[in-house]
């Protein structure tokens, strides 16, 4: 598989500044709009999940800060206000942030478009399924770019659709997938896409894609899946009377396009 560049264009890295002036990166984020040749803010909304803005809150820091590309070659920080971002106004427990930004024509990013989701309909119409193969495009800290940003790519499938909620420690149950991908801190609020590739075989007959692979977006990542370490060794201590570390289990956990399409509904006519 090969990732077309324009699918890295639409990600940025979501950071803030500390009291010493010094500039840090908590997550990942991506431009979301309409299909239209204007990148304006009436169009566009940048997506990213909501703990990492409250991540941010908590800190007592009032602004978020962007970090995006230019098209000199540099990245620049673009600032905007905490409470800027918006949320699900009822659901407590869709982890995704918004904030409506337009692409001003000196930053080298574009913005994925709405027809290029997935919707039950794309999950029907190419019989989407475990084992599909999925990729996440977001921050690796340790090499996030010096000079401009360099979003990494990590590849891995789909291990469980939305058929039932999954448990997560800060939002309770939620509607999630739920991939075969390592989520590492920086990731969550990544953009993950579905690449269906160029050949499906559904309904008995093999079907080719026109124009080069198929990609949609999936979700964003709102985490890894972790578990205390005493459920991964069997060693079966109680883990409110011993203190253990939580492991990583190599799935990470997608909030799906519908509840990122639920918030941006609650804030615009639709």
């Amino acid at each position: 598989m090969i990732i077309r560049e324009d699918i890295r264009k639409c990600v940025v890295f979501i950071g803030y500044r500390m009291a010493d002036g010094k500039m840090r990166l908590a997550g990942s984020g991506f431009f979301l709009g309409k299909e239209s040749t204007e990148q304006k803010a009436d169009n566009v909304f940048l997506v990213t999940a909501k703990h990492v803005i409250d991540g941010i809150r908590r800190l007592g820091l009032p602004e978020v800060f962007i970090r995006a590309n230019a098209t000199n070659g540099t990245s620049v920080w673009v600032r905007c206000q905490s409470n800027d971002w918006l949320f699900h106004k009822t659901d407590t427990s869709v982890d995704v942030a918004l904030l409506r930004i337009g692409v001003p024509a000196q930053l080298d990013h574009l913005v994925f478009p709405h027809g290029l989701c997935v919707t039950d309909e794309v999950l029907k119409s190419h019989a989407v399924g475990l084992g599909d193969e999925v990729f996440v495009v977001g921050l690796f800290r340790h090499h996030h770019g010096n000079k401009r940003n360099i979003p990494i790519v990590r590849v891995g499938n789909l291990a469980a659709m939305t058929e039932e909620k999954v448990e997560t420690r800060d939002f309770g149950l939620v509607d999630a997938y739920l991939i075969e991908a390592r989520s590492i801190g920086g990731l969550s609020g990544s953009p993950v896409f579905l690449n269906l590739g160029v050949v499906r075989f559904i309904e008995n007959q093999v079907k080719h894609a026109q124009g080069g692979p198929m990609f949609f977006l999936l979700g964003l990542v709102h985490g890894h899946y972790d578990v205390p370490e005493s459920a991964v060794d069997g060693s079966g201590l109680d883990s409110d009377t011993f203190s253990v570390e939580r492991v990583n289990t190599g799935i990470a956990i997608v909030v799906p396009m519908h509840k990122i399409f639920e918030v941006i509904a609650c804030h615009t006519d639709g």
